[in-house]
């Protein structure tokens, strides 16, 4: 028998235990790591003094080198068969153990860690995994690595307690669900283990989720009427009812993302010149994505004022739902998101006045990295959004603890070592209310000299300000005749594998590749024009690899590669089919094969996974490079 180990892949840079932790699924979009074709200039100046931020001295040193670790490179991780470990004393909670992880041999990425060593650490402790054939690993080169450390065996016999125990009052057989990328591939039983563990046996570490005891309205995507209407925190632009600066308005969350305290911007400012982006045209990425002027009209002109000023406190966005992207968590081929995903605010315009006063197709999502480090911390912070499952939804102790869930990532300083000082990893709009075709997603993002400046708008991005950022994963449709084929078929393996491990970059052979902007013309699939990012067999031979990198993009996600709605939350808080339960679609090009998706599943088992177990489990995770 051979020895070995278990736990989270540590980042081979500076990043964290959760590195392996991954998304099974996802709605709305995360980034990609930028790549690093050349360093960042110092920060353009805008046009005006009414536009400009001009720090200066300490500010603007602090602003413009800020890291902004969602940009890391991102290295390529094994996928796991299998960990076992053996106590080498009685249970305790930290028995002497020693660690056998197997990579699985079919997987064509896991050549790469044949004969090598991995570094994890599970907790405070790193353990160094070896097949090398030193340090007790018997035979180099046959992917079983072999590591001695401790486990906390008494936190294991709990968890086989709680398994037995929701067992005990199921009318059902207990199983957890298997995701490979977004598709739901099978589900699995579950079973309690013997809290006994002789020294010497051999215990199977298993990645365990149970989804039945996850509430997804309560811990997942949150819309009740008695939350998203709290008086004390939310305001409704259309009744004029709730607190004006309450912790879950958009003047509240605006204000906290300026920091004008550190960067000098005024909150009005700030949300002002993320407006003017759709007054006139942008270029980003050598892609021009045309104005939508009627934004002066529909949304400033009646938006009240102070002074001339737009006054946030009258905002006309209305909540319509708070999210958690624990499932985002760590450092992964697809997304830039926070060390314990994302947390995430969604808004709708209105327009009118009165009793005519209704939320519109522009909705707005916030998306902040949640800024923590440990698994400690991470688990801890995944307990809290599982605990609000037992809670009564919308009583005052509900709401009370989401708000301290959501002060964890909204609030200003969180994280010193990124714009601005905040969380904020990305916002995104998609709508066709200001113009009714097509429907259109953008992205912004604040900037710092981390960050390569060619993936914002010309004539370059401005320190302090959000600014018009390349859609992540996503080419422009100028490119699905040439450039996009020619990238599929160059990048087969990684876009296949399991999980994917391709990023969509900013150029590709002749030129530049990835928008400015996702567009949706329809939402119905036509053999000339499909919505969703496709080309013939003969063009692309790989048709697994077609699906992927379509489902993959934001408008692929929104424009049918699905058979879903351009929204998957809209304005009035509804859900499409892909939030709503399993998700059974022939392929959209072809026919077949049909595939089965169910993206809540998937997110509540993750989240009990990462509350109730060993942190050794997320090694199994496998990420999708998705950005939905």
């Amino acid at each position: 028998m051979k020895p070995v180990l278990s736990s989270l892949w540590m980042h081979s840079r500076r990043r964290l235990p959760f590195a392996l932790l991954a998304s099974s699924l996802a709605v709305g979009c995360g980034q990609p790591a930028e790549p690093s074709e050349a360093p960042a200039p110092s920060a353009p100046q805008a046009e005006s003094a009414a536009r400009a931020v001009e720090p200066s001295g300490n500010l603007e040193a602090a602003l413009n080198t800020a890291a902004n670790e969602e940009e890391d490179a991102i290295p390529e991780r094994p996928v796991v068969e299998s960990l076992f470990a053996i106590p080498q004393g009685p249970a305790s909670n930290a028995t002497a153990a020693v660690f056998e992880l197997k990579l699985d041999a079919k997987r064509e990425q896991n050549e790469q860690f044949r004969g090598k060593t991995l570094t994890m650490l599970d907790g405070t402790q790193q353990l160094l995994f070896r097949d090398d054939g030193q340090g007790g690993d018997e035979v180099a080169g046959d992917l079983l690595f072999v590591a001695t450390g401790t486990f906390d065996f008494v936190a294991l016999q709990a968890e086989q307690q709680r398994i037995a125990q929701a067992q005990s009052q199921s009318q059902e057989p207990l199983t957890t669900a298997v995701f490979e990328g977004r598709e739901l591939v099978r589900t699995v039983p579950v079973a309690a283990l013997s809290t006994q563990f002789p020294v010497g046996q051999r215990v199977p570490i298993r990645p365990i989720g149970l989804a039945t005891l996850v509430d997804p309205a309560r811990s997942l995507i949150i819309r009740a009427p008695s939350v998203v209407n709290d008086l004390g925190r939310t305001w409704d632009p259309c009744t004029n009812a709730g607190n004006p600066n309450g912790k879950w308005t958009f003047n509240y969350l605006m204000t906290e993302m300026a920091n004008q305290p550190f960067t000098g911007v005024a909150p009005s400012t700030f949300v002002r010149e993320w407006l003017r982006q759709w007054e006139a045209a942008k270029t980003v990425n050598g892609f021009t994505t045309p104005p939508r002027t009627s934004i002066v009209t529909k949304l400033i002109n009646p938006w009240p004022k102070v002074g001339g000023a737009l006054d946030l406190a009258k905002s006309p966005f209305k909540l319509v739902a708070i999210v958690n992207r624990l499932d985002l968590a760590g450092n992964n081929p697809a997304y830039g998101s926070g060390r314990a995903g994302e947390g995430r605010f969604i808004f709708a315009a209105t327009e009118g006045t009165g009793s005519a006063c209704h939320t519109v197709p522009f909705l707005v999502i916030l998306e902040y990295g949640v800024d923590k480090n440990d698994c400690v911390s991470i688990k801890t912070y995944a307990q809290q959004w599982q605990a609000l499952s037992s809670m009564t939804l919308g009583s005052a102790t509900y709401n009370a603890a989401l708000e301290n869930l959501t002060e964890q990532f909204a609030k200003r300083d969180l994280s010193p070592r990124k714009p601005n000082r905040s969380s904020i990893n990305q916002v995104r709009t998609n709508e066709n209310w200001l113009q009714t075709s097509p429907w259109e997603l953008r992205e912004f993002r604040l900037w710092n000299s981390s960050i390569n400046p060619a993936s914002f708008a010309a004539p370059g991005p401005v320190l302090g300000l959000l600014n018009s950022h390349t859609v992540a994963q996503t080419p422009d449709r100028a490119t699905k005749n040439t450039l996009f084929p020619s990238y599929v078929n160059a990048n087969v393996p990684p876009i296949v594998a399991v999980p994917p491990t391709y990023t969509v970059p900013l150029s590709w052979s002749t030129g530049p590749f990835r928008g400015g902007r996702a567009i949706v013309t329809s939402t119905f699939a036509s053999p000339s024009s499909p919505p969703f990012w496709s080309q013939p067999a003969a063009t692309i031979p790989n048709r697994q690899a077609r699906h992927v990198f379509s489902l993959n993009t934001c408008d692929g996600c929104h424009g049918d590669e699905i058979g879903t709605p351009f929204t998957h939350v809209n304005q009035a808080g509804g859900l499409s089919p892909f939030l709503s339960g399993v998700l059974t679609v022939p392929d959209r090009a072809d026919g077949a094969p049909t595939r089965t998706f169910n993206e809540v599943l998937g997110r509540q088992t993750f989240l009990d996974q990462v509350a109730n177990q060993s942190c050794l489990t997320l090694s199994f995770l496998s990420s999708s490079a998705a950005v939905h």
